[in-house]
């Protein structure tokens, strides 16, 4: 029982010190990313870089892929898949609401770019964004070729609700990914 007592109080401290300094910790992480990400464009990778980059990304496929499995896959994919195009599974995707206010907006054969805000759609925005929706009949399909930018200024914004992190998306390429595209396919 005593042991129970001190892990709760050493979680209460923690959540405490991440509610009082949440804000410093994601801005000294976003600045670090950004400096790494710096050195990945100019080809000055480290190999403390690649490594990093290595923990970062597979946190985000096997930690993150609880809550974001269409992301998880994207990701891994990205990284260890040959170039192959990967299905998704569309169970989320029917229900975002992104995908379902474009669709109720477009007429049967009907194609569109769908861009979106994260905050519009967390989950979504982590596996997808910048993706061709179309509509059938009977179906709807979606599809995005799948490269990150090596732009600085394209960045992912990860939640954490307590403080946020900026992942600049070209930061990637210092583990060498395959480019690719993902699909997916329901009835309507």
């Amino acid at each position: 029982m005593r042991i129970l007592k001190i892990v709760v109080l050493m979680l209460l401290l923690c959540l405490t010190l991440l509610a009082l300094f949440g804000d410093s910790i994601g801005r000294g992480l976003s600045l670090h990313l950004a400096a790494m990400n710096n050195r990945v464009q100019r080809n000055e990778t480290t190999d403390l870089d690649k490594l990093q980059c290595t923990v970062l990304y597979n946190s985000m496929i096997y930690v993150g892929g609880l809550a974001y499995p269409e992301a998880a896959d994207i990701l891994d994919h990205y990284i260890y898949g040959e170039g192959e195009n990967l299905y998704l599974k569309p169970d989320y995707l029917r229900a975002s609401p992104v995908i379902v206010k474009s669709l109720k907006q477009m007429r049967a054969g009907e194609s569109r770019n769908v861009w979106l805000e994260q905050h519009e759609d967390w989950r979504l925005s982590y596996a997808l964004n910048g993706f061709t929706l179309r509509k059938k009949k009977t179906k709807a399909q979606l599809s995005q070729h799948i490269i990150f930018s090596k732009d600085r200024s394209i960045y992912t914004d990860l939640n954490f609700f307590l403080f946020k992190v900026r992942v600049p998306d070209g930061l990637i390429h210092a583990l060498d990914p395959t480019p690719f595209t993902v699909y997916a396919e329901w009835e309507l």
